[in-house]
């Protein structure tokens, strides 16, 4: 029973061998087909970031024309500065005829809008429909707005460091001053000593009234700081202020100033504190202290990947799906139309035989297939491949079953070739938008995701690209998934034709 099993099932396969190997253009087109699409992709994608041919807007009335100008050759890595006009009429009048790709319109009074408590508004305008590109203007007007706002920072921090420099040496004056007091109120000397509180005091105004600004700038780094281990200029300020109050109620002629000097070595402290503060914030670059955090992508992978090499697990599998399914679409309507259905119920052979054999020819055609299609990809395209051969094939060779199952299946229920092709294109255009191929799953809303899952190539992605890209074994929740859902589809198609052989 086992031998006469296995003589009807292979001669299915030899079938089938024979009917496609006699079509060597067919063949030809099988295996060269998916290759040459991936060598005019990777040929003819353009990575590049893309240079906007762009006009900026500065109304004759700017109070920021300087600072507006300055900007525009910052951009000049991310837009072509074509002209700086004043009309924004004449602007957007030249991106209606397609000279430009976009207009920059920058506000007159960015000081007023301001004061009116509103953002002053950094438009840009332009004709873009794709979404990749208006996602690209997106992110243009971010940083273009984000640069704006850098500079002024960057201008205000200049100004308060200037300052700072000025007050830094007030401070050392006081610090000195202070050390002059406890010296004189060491030596007994309580006439110089008052004489010294009276000077300090004078230091204490000008710097109270010059540091708020150079504090307040670099409060917003400082806030980020252990709390535990950093001292805070402001409290070191109040405190030293507190002395001072006290030591205002000086009284010469006492007998021990061991207080008053204990006082003193507080504000020395204090002050200490605060010049070293001024000395950190002065040698701090502005452009630190406006932008204090940067971060860089890091890829845990040693291996640069393309544009190609991601497109590659998903084209492979895609190609892969869509020729089992064609091919096995076709077999099943190919033996009714001919008569062939007739032939097969007079013979001693099953619908399970058949299905069988047809299975084993057009897998081993997959197979071979997909063993040229992926030597041309990695040994002509480069293409690299992190993960074990094992894990490759065993990933391929579930993709083409549950690919032919499905085709078959589709093959079962179709009543002619036209419809058989035409479900095998629906399920390809499918595939293209709900696979990953096009778009990532994870922007597909859940609902969406039961046509994803239905989809051979949907696995066939994911898996391939675990392997190729990441080096990672096959993810057995989802190739398990795929050998299931292609024995349910194997299990109505052997249902379906069983009942067609009966029938005939």
């Amino acid at each position: 029973m086992i031998s006469e099993f296995l003589i009807r099932v292979s001669s299915f396969v030899r079938k089938e061998m024979a009917e496609i190997l006699r079509q060597p253009r067919l063949v030809a087109t099988l295996i060269l087909g998916p290759f040459l699409i991936l060598l005019i992709f990777g040929v003819g994608y353009n990575n590049s970031l893309r240079t906007m041919r762009t006009i900026m807007v500065i109304p004759t009335d700017s109070t920021i024309d300087e600072e507006i100008r300055e900007i525009a050759g910052r951009l000049s890595g991310a837009v072509d500065m074509v002209d700086i006009v004043s009309s924004q009429e004449e602007a957007t009048a030249r991106l209606d005829a397609g000279e430009i790709d976009l207009v920059l319109l920058t506000p007159a009074d960015p000081y007023g809008d301001i004061q009116d408590n509103q953002h002053a508004e950094m438009d840009i305008i332009h004709h873009e429909i794709d979404p990749l590109e208006q996602m690209f203007v997106n992110t243009l007007e971010r940083a273009y707005v984000e640069e704006v706002n850098r500079l002024v920072m960057i201008r205000t921090l200049d100004k308060a460091k200037e300052e700072s420099e000025d007050i830094l040496a007030r401070v050392q004056e006081a610090h000195t001053d202070a050390m002059g007091l406890r010296q004189d109120l060491e030596d007994g000397n309580s006439e110089k000593a008052a004489d010294d509180i009276v000077a300090l005091a004078r230091d204490f105004e000008q710097i109270n009234l010059a540091l708020s600004s150079s504090l307040a700038a670099f409060e917003g780094v400082n806030s980020i700081a252990d709390e535990d281990t950093t001292e805070d200029p402001f409290e070191s300020l109040i405190r030293a202020e507190q002395i001072m109050l006290q030591l205002e109620d000086f009284s010469p002629g006492e007998e021990d100033y061991s207080a008053e000097i204990g006082q003193v070595e507080e504000l020395e402290n204090e002050l200490a504190l605060v010049d070293d503060f001024l000395v950190q914030f002065v040698d701090v670059d502005s452009a630190v202290l406006a932008r204090p955090f940067a971060g860089k992508a890091i890829q845990l992978s040693d291996v640069t990947f393309g544009p190609i090499d991601f497109y590659v697990p998903g084209v492979i599998s895609l190609l892969l799906q869509h020729i089992a399914i064609t091919l096995a679409a076709l077999a099943i309507v190919r033996e009714r139309v001919g008569g062939s259905i007739e032939l097969f119920r007079a013979a001693p052979i099953s619908s399970f035989e058949t299905l069988l054999g047809k299975t084993i020819s057009f897998l081993i055609l997959g197979g071979l297939l997909a063993a040229i299609l992926t030597a041309l990809v990695i040994f002509m395209l480069h293409v690299p491949m992190l993960g074990t051969w094992l894990a490759y094939t065993a990933v391929v060779l579930a993709l083409l079953y549950t690919s032919l199952a499905m085709g078959f299946a589709i093959s079962t229920i179709s009543q002619t070739d036209s419809q058989a092709v035409q479900y095998s294109m629906i399920v390809l255009l499918a595939s293209i938008f709900f696979s990953g191929f096009f778009i990532a799953l994870h922007r597909l809303l859940t609902g969406v995701h039961i046509v994803s899952w239905l989809l051979p190539a949907t696995y066939g992605t994911a898996l391939l690209q675990d392997v190729m890209l990441r080096g990672l074994p096959p993810e057995p929740l989802l190739l398990i998934g795929l050998i299931l859902y292609g024995v349910l589809l194997f299990t109505f198609a052997w249902w379906r034709l069983r009942r067609l052989m009966a029938r005939e």
